[in-house]
């Protein structure tokens, strides 16, 4: 390797950055969604850990960009930011994370991967990955092959099979694409969420007697199907039940008009520009549809309250 790699080690209880640590296991992927596959290898690397005695650090090795994304012309939609990619793996016990650049390790074969990156500047005792993990120029570098370059034990775990098929981000995405979200929470172990500050619209919802919040959906994002959603809200701390909305609101806008979500909290009162929302979509409820009359909408979302409570 013939220049250091920029790696950034982050704290995942301070979110600060610090030293790679000097003994590491360490869970390799991109880690996107961190659904229950990717919770699996959590959970052996922490396990792992508790074996290799004091002054061992559990965390994962990723990209700062899904790798997908520089590969491909159309990469796959991101079902989490970093950020909450970050604060999943807190969630899951991980107490750090390694960010590197995937353009600076594309070209690296899979023994100086192994060998330059994971054990000479990540200080790898242990690594983790799933059954599927290649690495290294042209993604030649497979498991198996880990295995014998890293030189530290290496554990690779089976697939986790859900409904006779394994958990894949992949899977994850074309279910939250078809509107499935019930079906995405099972695969990801928690409800597909949008997270984000409360945005100014048309202040409709209000004159219908349905204040709502507008909210954009982050770059790459996957966006469920159009259409209207129960969903659990939490703002401040508080959790609300909501009806949300994904689409261009055909009612009101032009049919080119770009997608958000808005979300009509129930129960609540009070101004929510400029806060946080996180919004989990629990189940689809019904398509997005034009009304012939802003009175026939209201009328309909009066329904659509009822039945998410």
């Amino acid at each position: 390797m013939a220049t250091p790699l920029h790696l950034t080690c982050i704290s995942l209880q301070t979110g600060r950055e610090i030293p790679i640590p000097e003994k590491t296991v360490l869970c390799l992927g991109n880690f996107d969604g961190v659904h229950r596959g990717h919770q699996e290898l959590i959970r052996e690397a922490l396990r792992i850990r508790q074996t290799l005695g004091a002054g061992v650090c559990a965390g994962a090795f990723c990209f700062r960009t899904l790798s997908s994304d520089l590969l491909t012309k159309r990469p796959p939609e991101h079902l989490t930011t970093g950020e909450e990619r970050q604060a999943l793996f807190a969630k899951a016990g991980l107490e750090f994370v390694i960010l590197a650049d995937f353009a600076e390790v594309r070209d690296l074969s899979p023994a100086d991967f192994a060998t330059a990156v994971l054990q000479n500047e990540c200080h790898c005792a242990a690594a983790v990955c799933g059954f599927n993990y290649r690495f290294g120029k042209g993604a030649a570098g497979t498991a198996e092959d880990l295995c014998r370059l890293l030189g530290a034990p290496v554990t690779v775990c089976p697939a986790v099979v859900i409904d006779g098929e394994p958990v894949s981000s992949t899977r994850i995405r074309a279910a939250v694409r078809e509107g499935k979200v019930d079906q995405a929470a099972r695969l990801l172990g928690y409800p597909y969420t949008l997270s984000g500050t409360v945005k100014h619209g048309k202040a409709l919802g209000r004159k219908l007697g349905f204040p709502t919040a507008n909210q954009d959906f982050p770059p790459f994002a996957a966006i469920p199907r159009h259409g209207v959603y129960a969903t659990d809200c939490v703002l401040e701390g508080a959790h609300y039940r909501g009806v949300s909305n994904v689409g261009n609101h055909p009612t009101v806008d032009a049919p080119e008009s770009a997608v958000n979500c808005e979300t009509y909290l129930i129960g609540y009162d009070g101004d929510l520009y400029g806060k946080p929302l996180a919004v989990s979509f629990l189940r689809f409820l019904r398509p997005e549809k034009s009304f012939a009359s802003v009175e026939e909408l209201k009328n309909q979302i009066a329904k659509d309250a009822e039945l998410a409570k």
